[in-house]
């Protein structure tokens, strides 16, 4: 990959290359765009097939979370930390403080959480090497925060449909029960809804079957199933021309990042009559908390959280039904209105803890 002609194509800030041989941490830390404020974005360690591959990735999500914080009205913008799980990993704690270490080092630009393959404990290690990082506690639930957000943007769709609001037998499709698509499916079952949900990890699929009482099929199947709501929470670019025409769903609302897989998705959900709510204004709910967190501003809660991003799918639903535009289209020209164009020279930089 030519990397500045890359960087060049995605109007990146930065890119830092990351190398430790004492611990093996390997990969990237992206920052999209300070316009607004620092980059915000979380860390994850996934089996990249190669270092492109990682880059490519971390470009796309850097990029989504400056559009994620922008439509969400953040002082801050986006940025991710991609890392390559490998075969030459040492000692996973000394691995975080590590990568601690690289954070600190960009004194400011980059504020990091956990992500993919990085969790509450790493996080902890992360902390004692690094001021930049925000690491989950019960006071500050950002998967709760994220599924608050998506069950509140689900209720504005179905509304918008005309179809009732009320999960009380509203039939879901939850596509992946990692942390996020866990508590979406807690919250839609506590409230209700009848969920059918896929997993790649059997024995997860298991114990949240027998804890939620939800229905389990293939991660294959998933796509088939009659529902009212199909909600990706697993990986991005699940959403392809093909996959779409399986669908038989009114409404896509999921927390999982970059969902649409191709340059003909969003097309053909708006050509099958799919309401296609953006993921990157649907699952913002963790990043509005954290990011208020950390800049030490009251963040009203995850019912406010919740009602902010419930808004917000409102507006570009209306803005999308005006134009007679798919609601990606429309989403995107609410982002690129609120971001900061032309770019400062001078940076919006939080204060330096």
């Amino acid at each position: 990959m030519d990397l500045l002609a890359a960087m060049q194509r995605a109007e990146v800030e930065q890119i830092v290359a990351v190398n430790d041989p004492h611990s093996g941490l390997l990969g990237f830390i992206v920052i999209h765009d300070t316009g607004r404020g620092p980059g915000i974005g979380g860390c994850r360690l996934a089996p990249y097939a190669s270092a492109d591959a990682a880059l490519a990735d971390g470009i796309a999500l850097a990029r989504a979370m400056t559009r994620k914080c922008a439509l969400a009205g953040l002082n801050a913008g986006g940025a991710k930390g991609v890392f390559i799980q490998h075969a030459g990993i040492g000692s996973r704690r000394e691995m975080m403080r590590a990568l601690g270490h690289f954070v600190e080092s960009l004194g400011g630009r980059f504020y990091t959480s956990g992500d993919l393959g990085i969790g509450p404990e790493d996080l902890a290690a992360v902390r004692e090497t690094t001021r930049y990082v925000a690491v989950p506690d019960d006071a500050m639930d950002l998967a709760g925060a994220t599924a608050a957000g998506v069950l509140a943007g689900m209720k504005v769709a179905l509304d918008y449909a005309g179809l009732s609001s009320d999960f009380k037998g509203l039939r879901v499709a939850v596509q992946g029960l990692g942390a996020m698509g866990r508590a979406v499916a807690e919250r839609l079952v506590a409230s209700g809804a009848r969920v059918v949900a896929s997993e790649i990890d059997p024995v997860r699929l298991a114990a949240e079957q027998k804890r939620l009482g939800l229905r389990a099929t293939s991660p294959e199947g998933i796509y088939d199933e009659e529902v009212t709501v199909f909600c990706p929470c697993a990986v991005g670019g699940v959403l392809t021309a093909d996959t779409v025409a399986r669908l038989k769903a009114h409404v896509v609302a999921g927390a999982a990042n970059n969902q649409l897989g191709d340059a003909e998705a969003d097309g053909a959900l708006k050509a099958r009559g799919i309401l296609y709510l953006p993921d990157y204004a649907l699952n913002a709910g963790a990043v509005i908390r954290a990011t208020r967190s950390l800049e030490g501003l009251d963040d009203g809660g995850t019912t406010e959280v919740a009602a902010r991003i419930g808004r917000t799918i409102r507006r570009i639903l209306d803005e999308a039904e005006s134009t007679g535009e798919a609601t990606c289209v429309a989403a995107d020209r609410l982002t690129e209105r609120a971001l900061v164009r032309p770019r400062s020279a001078e940076k919006q930089w939080w204060p330096v803890r």
